[in-house]
């Protein structure tokens, strides 16, 4: 990747290319999930992960079992976004803003899932992305990674230092380990 490499975050709520990419590239996801130490995600006897929680990121309305309290102009408060590379898409983020019910109450920004296709991994793309991330939803960050899956845990040690992340903190939660940190000034 070089410097003229254009990295962009599509809203997949709002446009409809992007959330058929995102139909299509769970599963790949999901899977690949399903090596480390995790039991969230199981396969159906009919081959489809369950559960089957892909429309309720690319809805632009959230679903009121995944909130706490009222609804608000700012929907969705579950977001995915595309991850564009020279405006081909290459993976995927997905952030949940309060009042998404499954994030600290003490945090303004969730990450739930960050993917990227294998070709673009160790390009740059990623840190990217997050970059673009941290100046859209400034605030208190926070994210979990499976506890042995040890490339996510470098990646995000790396890339928030390397973003120059307020206030950043590390700790065991159970299978995960659990980053925190402040975006912004």
């Amino acid at each position: 990747m070089t410097p003229e490499t254009q990295i962009a975050i599509v809203d997949a709520w709002r446009i409809a290319e992007a959330r058929t990419f995102f139909r299509n590239v769970w599963p790949m996801y999901v899977h690949e999930l399903s090596s480390f130490d995790t039991q969230f995600y199981v396969l159906d006897e009919k081959g489809r992960w369950l559960p089957d929680i892909v429309e309720d990121w690319i809805s632009d309305i959230t679903p009121v079992q995944n909130m706490r309290g009222e609804q608000d102009a700012e929907q969705p408060f579950q977001r995915a976004h595309i991850i564009t590379c020279d405006d081909r898409p290459i993976g995927f983020v997905c952030i949940g803003i309060p009042p998404f019910k499954y994030m600290p109450a003490d945090a303004d920004v969730h990450i739930a899932e960050f993917f990227l296709i294998h070709t673009s991994r160790g390009t740059g793309a990623a840190t990217r992305a997050v970059a673009l991330l941290l100046q859209r939803y400034p605030g208190r960050w926070h994210l979990r990674a499976i506890y042995d899956n040890t490339r996510a845990i470098r990646f995000w040690r790396k890339a928030l230092l390397s973003l120059g992340v307020h206030g950043l903190e590390e700790h065991h939660d159970g299978s995960d380990v659990v980053f925190r940190c402040v975006a912004g000034s």
